[in-house]
């Protein structure tokens, strides 16, 4: 018997319940040797029409289904029998199968669902399965580009089975825009909290403000994509980084306004950060004006030593460049990561 796929596009594809709807026909043809007469004989009828339930016909089956093994089981279709004995039989609907998802590379994803058919009411010695493929005019998907598809013949247990292979990839305009563009937009928001003068009281409600809106953007993207996904979205681990170095941008933004206030630091650890950061600072002016310190020295019998104010302020100023450049580059990392993994290939 040959079965010919006829698919005509994509219905629907969700990959969170990992289910895809194919709308196809199939083209059953085999040879019945009871079915023969000689068009001479009978007026020169070459062929006949006849409902489906009147000769033998195929039980198909699928072998991944979402909800029914028989196949367009509601439908009844004629059935074209030529003198020769050759039955040709056309069907055509809506093929619901699973499909596991492989999300990745979200939104440059591709994912490869394949239909098993075969005839549950004859096994592999009793009929003989050969496939071939005749794409027709495709339903183009607002989602989802068919790749490529194949056809080939297959063995489930004792029954002979052919094959549907489909590879789709997604549109991912979409997604681009409602979410990796955001994400950015938010990183570099991050980064920005440090230019914000402490002065103005802003920076702890901006930085916390940044850090749930990546929490709203976690919610929102985990409720598109599978939850028990495998693999695991590299765009996950890019918005949990993210998430990571915006609660640690806020713990700084904590530490650099405490400096501006002239507070001491409790945490031991901390003091010593500021303090080579201090130290740093200072090394850096000196190797700028190598006059600093005969200037100073000047400067101070007519002013005075400076106060601790200024150096408070001085020492915020050189720690808020500092965290800026690292936060910024710590997010153009994360960006570059994602781009050469998901976007180039």
């Amino acid at each position: 018997m040959m079965v010919r796929f006829l698919p005509r596009g994509i219905s629907e594809f969700d990959e969170v319940s990992g289910k895809i709807s194919i709308a196809m026909g199939l083209d059953l043809r085999w040879n019945d040797g009871f079915l023969k007469w000689d068009p001479s004989k009978y007026g020169n009828v070459t062929h006949l029409v006849v409902p489906e339930d009147h000769v033998w016909t195929p039980m198909l089956a699928l072998a991944n289904p979402i909800d029914r093994i028989p196949v367009f089981p509601e439908d009844s279709f004629p059935v074209r029998i030529y003198s020769n004995g050759m039955i040709i039989w056309i069907r055509g609907g809506t093929v619901s199968i699973t499909c596991q998802p492989n999300v990745r590379y979200y939104p440059y994803d591709r994912h490869t669902c394949t239909a098993i058919f075969l005839t549950i009411d004859r096994i592999r010695n009793e009929l003989v399965m050969e496939t071939d493929l005749r794409p027709v005019i495709l339903n183009q998907n607002e989602e989802w580009d068919i790749v490529e598809m194949k056809a080939h013949l297959c063995s489930f247990d004792a029954y002979s089975c052919s094959q549907f292979v489909i590879t789709i990839k997604r549109h991912p305009e979409f997604s681009v825009l409602n979410i990796c563009i955001p994400i950015i937009c938010f990183g570099i928001l991050n980064a920005c909290v440090f230019l914000i003068p402490p002065e103005s009281g802003e920076r702890v409600s901006f930085a916390i403000t940044v850090l749930l809106s990546f929490a709203v953007f976690m919610t929102i993207f985990t409720s598109i994509l599978p939850k028990n996904s495998d693999p695991v979205p590299i765009l996950s681990y890019i918005l949990m980084f993210m998430m990571i170095e915006s609660g640690i941008i806020v713990i700084l933004t904590i530490v650099g306004l405490r400096i501006h206030h002239g507070q001491k630091l409790s945490n031991f650890s901390l003091n010593c950060f500021c303090k080579q950061l201090a130290n740093c600072q200072d090394k850096v002016k000196d190797e700028q004006n190598p006059l600093n310190g005969s200037v100073l020295s000047e400067n101070n019998e007519q002013q005075g030593e400076p106060g601790p104010r200024s150096e408070s302020w001085s020492r915020l100023q050189f720690f808020d460049m500092v965290c800026f450049c690292i936060s910024l580059a710590g997010f153009v990392i994360m960006v570059s990561v994602f781009a050469i993994l998901v976007i180039v290939p």
